[in-house]
């Protein structure tokens, strides 16, 4: 029989299914499929894009299961029998309907087997049945109906949907329940895309034999062990394999090193998502630039003034996407990450090979609609922030052996905001991170602009996630400055920012803002 969370009285947009059998291994009214999403893809084939599903009369809309994975026994997403997330694909002013079905299994410890979602960096609405990821929680028999009504006002880029029930937000992500969002119309803001081969390129940084308990264990007393002995500024994290055992990167659920085929000398469009819990990525392509387009979302060039680049590397944080070109190479160049660097106390995250360019002609990629084919309009995006500050806020992100801090308060489901701001004002920031491990801020609804990060100027350009520099060695904080947008009246409500290292969000660098 179906249950209701003590936590959380079942609103209008949750409705309740009846589950049968409901075992450690098993989903419920319907089996969960018997194939992994990590192995869908042949060994040597082109990387394919993820499957997709595109706006039909101005709606998106699918139907997503969370069970078991039967390869694995941790959580995943089902759809239409298949153990995967779609690319949603949508123009400014669509509505995007998700009715997420909880098919796992009953719990009373942890995990309780709660499914949320939250779609990171739309600009839309805080309140359910929209992007609410404080009080939309569905419990095992529960389905969330979502219905997100994207503004015309959007800008066009790559964003994405993943899992956000606090304290299982870590474990669901580390267990691929990700998928990316792709809202068009790039060609307008940045015409050098158009005609291009798009490519869709999710990174997940996954468990082999995930365990709930030991993975939080594991986690934890590495965590304690780095912190132990970090009182030297001199990092070995980048010497280290991945912290946990049973780790593994894949690339559009296949694992790494397999190929890309390109034309040599051809351009295509890459439009890549970090869609691990923890993982950083530093992008590169032997031999090659890559010229970047956009950083989370947001063409470089909506923001009057912004210059886009060319780079030899990238590094994406957790949460973070970048929409780049590259121009087809050799045979054999290879598509890799170096290790970043997150500090004494921070996770390792290895090199790697992650594809390997063949020469050759792609098949199947789609090709970017021209400047135009979506309608283009204006909004807070194209418009500079100015120099009129609202309000002045610190946010310090400190932790210990017990847990990870906001202003020294641990996350509270069920405490009032941290801050109440001003609808149609821009507030400053001051960002400080005592710890001797990085941290990824992010603040859901709205994107930001970095100013400057100890001191030193940065480009001014739209961010979601942005990583802070760990403890000077004299023992004073970093300090990065930033400046929020609240200007557009859309986002209007209650919503979050943390630290988007799931393992910290979870561990409580989370709090709530209140926009009025």
């Amino acid at each position: 029989m179906s249950t209701v969370s003590s936590r959380r009285l079942v609103p209008a947009f949750v409705s309740l299914v009846f589950l049968a059998g409901c075992g450690i291994g098993g989903g419920g009214g319907s089996s969960p499929p018997q194939t992994g999403s990590q192995t869908a893809q042949p060994a040597f084939s082109d990387l394919a894009n993820p499957v997709e599903v595109a706006s039909t009369g101005g709606v998106v809309s699918v139907a997503l299961a969370a069970v078991i994975n039967p390869a694995t026994g941790g959580p995943a997403v089902s759809y239409k029998g298949s153990l995967v997330m779609p690319t949603l694909r949508v123009s400014p002013g669509d509505t995007i309907a998700v009715d997420y079905t909880n098919e796992l299994p009953m719990s009373t410890v942890q995990p309780l087997n709660e499914t949320a979602l939250h779609f990171h960096g739309l600009s839309v609405s805080p309140n359910a049945p929209s992007d609410d990821s404080i009080d939309i929680l569905g419990m095992p028999g529960q389905t969330l109906h979502y219905r997100i009504a994207i503004p015309a006002t959007q800008p066009p880029g790559l964003y994405w949907y993943h899992p956000h029930p606090h304290l299982e937000s870590n474990w669901q992500t580390y267990n691929g329940m990700t998928g990316a969002i792709v809202v068009s119309g790039i060609a307008s803001i940045a015409p050098e895309t158009a005609a291009l081969p798009e490519r869709i390129i999710i990174l997940r940084n996954l468990l082999q034999a995930p365990k709930f308990t030991s993975l939080s264990e594991r986690r934890r007393n590495a965590a304690a062990t780095r912190r132990a002995g970090d009182s030297s500024t001199a990092s070995t994290v980048c010497s280290q394999p991945f912290g946990i055992g049973g780790e593994y990167t894949t690339i559009d659920g296949r694992a790494a090193g397999g190929p890309i085929v390109m034309q040599a000398g051809a351009k295509q469009f890459w439009r890549i998502v970090n869609a691990s819990a923890d993982g950083y990525y530093d992008l590169s392509l032997d031999g090659e630039k890559m010229h970047v387009v956009s950083i989370d979302g947001v063409a470089i060039k909506q923001y009057p003034g912004g210059t886009e680049q060319d780079v030899s590397d990238i590094v994406i944080p957790p949460a973070g996407r970048a929409d780049v070109i590259v121009t087809g190479p050799k045979s054999g160049a290879a598509l890799r990450t170096t290790c970043f660097d997150t500090g004494p106390a921070g996770d390792p995250n290895p090199p790697q090979v992650l594809a390997v360019v063949q020469n050759g002609t792609p098949a199947g990629l789609p090709a970017v609609p021209g400047p135009g084919a979506t309608p283009r309009a204006h909004g807070t995006y194209d418009l500079p922030i100015g120099s009129a500050v609202a309000q002045h806020r610190t946010v310090a992100f400190s932790e210990d052996d017990n847990g990870f801090y906001l202003n020294g308060a641990a996350y509270d489901p069920t405490g009032p905001p941290m801050f109440t701001a001003a609808s149609g004002t821009v507030e400053e920031w001051t960002l400080t991170n005592s710890s001797s491990e990085v941290h990824d801020f992010h603040i859901h609804q709205v994107h930001f602009i970095v100013e400057d990060v100890d001191g030193v100027a940065q480009p001014k350009r739209w961010t979601d996630s942005y990583t802070l520099p760990i403890v000077h060695a004299d023992g004073t904080p970093s300090v990065t400055h930033v400046l929020i947008d609240f200007r557009d009246p859309l986002v209007r409500g209650t919503f979050l920012f943390h630290c988007h290292l799931l393992e910290h969000e979870d561990g409580g660098m989370m709090a709530k803002i209140a926009v009025r």
